[in-house]
């Protein structure tokens, strides 16, 4: 299962991206981090739900089907969360 299906699996904003972050970093987000990710969301989610074609072409991509049941601009906001933590130098460079 991908990392957006595992997270999916959460049921809170707040525990989705604390998951998606323990998942990748070993380590929990510090409350900074968090807040910072979740603010990501709010505002990815806000882009997405106005422009929903960049949406559609985000989640598109890759090789992993899309659940149809999912919001297109809520599937694409987490889809950009996630490329922010799996991007953060301590995921890249983790031993």
């Amino acid at each position: 299962m991908n990392l957006l299906g595992r997270v999916s699996e959460r049921h809170t904003p707040k525990e989705r991206i604390g998951f998606a972050f323990r998942l990748a970093a070993a380590r929990a987000p510090k409350p900074e981090e968090l807040s910072v990710l979740l603010a990501s969301l709010n505002e990815y989610r806000s882009r997405y739900q106005i422009d929903s074609s960049s949406a559609a072409t985000l989640v598109r991509a890759g090789e992993a089907p899309r659940n149809e049941q999912l919001d297109v601009a809520e599937l694409a906001a987490y889809t950009a969360v996630a490329n922010l933590i799996l991007n953060l130098d301590e995921t890249i460079t983790r031993p």
